[in-house]
């Protein structure tokens, strides 16, 4: 027996339409996995140069434009779980009245996480930034799981000199484990600055700072070192595969 339908739209048919985010007034299509999104254009023509080369693409003559219609859809390689995640930034609508400033989130580590990983995938530098915001809001991040996410995502070194600071300022050196996780470089980085601090006249070799010593002496210590000798924030060598 003969099927009515072309093996294309067979497999339109077994594609599911996204219960929350198939939007009736939505402009372009996107196939995440088995689902397909109607979204607004809107967001992703106004900041992500990646979208705004798929979406701009000029149509055959006769035909559409990418994402115009299902069966152009923008086929993307993520999970729709994710994809769920980074509309949910563009759909909160305190965030978009008031321009990335505020926001009503009530999000895991793992949910900012994930929408820090695909806006800096597709160049949304609005969207990166309210990610990187929301995670400095999150106190309960471990201090070496932090430094090896902003390293991983090459998030500014204004916000890692800090946090380098706390491991040059406590007493205890790195272990093995941690060394791993912010990788060698990162670790070199460390030593050299905690020797140099605790070398102070006034270290009677000590372990702790030695007094007199305060956080913007070891800020210093360490843009000094790294301004000597630039570190990589992403170092693949001594990380855990």
């Amino acid at each position: 027996m003969t099927s009515e339908y072309s093996s294309e739209e067979q497999e339109l048919k077994q594609l599911q339409r996204h219960p929350d985010y198939y939007l009736s007034g939505g402009d372009v299509h996107f196939l995440v996995e088995n689902q397909l999104f109607r979204v607004h254009r809107y967001f992703f023509e106004r900041e992500s140069r990646v979208f705004q080369d798929q979406i701009h693409l000029p149509p055959t003559p006769g035909g559409l434009r990418n994402g115009d219609d299902e069966s152009v859809a923008i086929v993307l390689d993520v999970t729709a779980v994710a994809f769920e995640k980074l509309l949910g930034v563009f759909y909160n609508p305190l965030v978009y009245i008031l321009e990335w400033k505020y926001s009503l989130f009530d999000w895991t580590a793992a949910d900012w996480t994930t929408v820090l990983e695909l806006s800096q995938k597709w160049e949304f530098g609005e969207v990166r930034n309210l990610a990187i915001r929301e995670l400095e809001k999150l106190t309960e991040i471990p201090l070496i799981e932090r430094i090896a996410l902003y390293q991983r995502f090459k998030v500014d070194q204004d916000l890692l000199i800090p946090l380098y600071g706390v491991l040059c300022s406590r007493p205890e050196a790195l272990n093995e484990e941690e060394s791993e996780a912010i990788g060698i470089k990162t670790t070199v980085l460390i030593f050299r600055a905690r020797e140099h601090l605790r070398a102070q006249p006034s270290d009677g070799g000590m372990s702790p700072l030695p007094s007199g010593l305060d956080v913007s002496d070891v800020h210093r210590t360490l843009q000094s070192l790294l301004d000597a000798t630039p570190v990589s924030p992403i170092d693949q060598a001594g990380k855990r595969k």
